[in-house]
């Protein structure tokens, strides 16, 4: 049993981002409407949607199991259980062939119904992610690339 936990370095950035993004919110609102309870309404909204964000949507660890399971807790209860092998398992999207690289989503598709969605593991480290998907299977780097024969005319 492998646990990928969060680290508490990224809520922190986050968090200062979130307070910096209220403060600009506060100033912009102030200049606008020229009233400062409406400014500082407005600003509390977008701090108290960044910390619901960072310490509640985002406070997960994914669990692998040794009888290939992929468990999604939080607050130390599963939110989601995955059987590894009914599943396709990606760094990238169905509908996109790129991706941005501060992008660290997992995402899967049912292989019975083709249902595909994802899990956002930005608050696991790099290393963690890079590990997660090669577990998964997500990153084979050993595949020998595909030849399509060109019809030249």
């Amino acid at each position: 049993m492998k646990e990928f936990k969060g680290r508490l370095i990224n809520q922190l950035f986050w968090t200062a981002c979130g307070i910096c993004a209220g403060w600009f919110v506060l100033n912009l609102a102030h200049r606008f409407t020229h009233s400062l309870f409406l400014s500082v309404i407005a600003a509390f909204a977008i701090i108290v949607a960044f910390l619901y964000k960072i310490y509640f949507c985002d406070n997960i660890s994914i669990i692998l199991t040794d009888d290939r399971q992929l468990l999604v807790k939080r607050f130390g209860k599963i939110i989601k259980a995955f059987i590894i092998e009914q599943y396709f398992w990606s760094e990238y999207s169905k509908y996109s062939n790129t991706k941005d690289a501060d992008d660290q989503d997992l995402y899967y598709v049912n292989k019975e119904s083709g249902q595909e969605s994802y899990i956002d593991c930005t608050n696991l480290s790099g290393d963690d992610y890079e590990q997660l998907l090669t577990e998964l299977g997500a990153k084979n780097q050993n595949t020998e690339p595909i030849k399509v024969e060109t019809v030249k005319k």
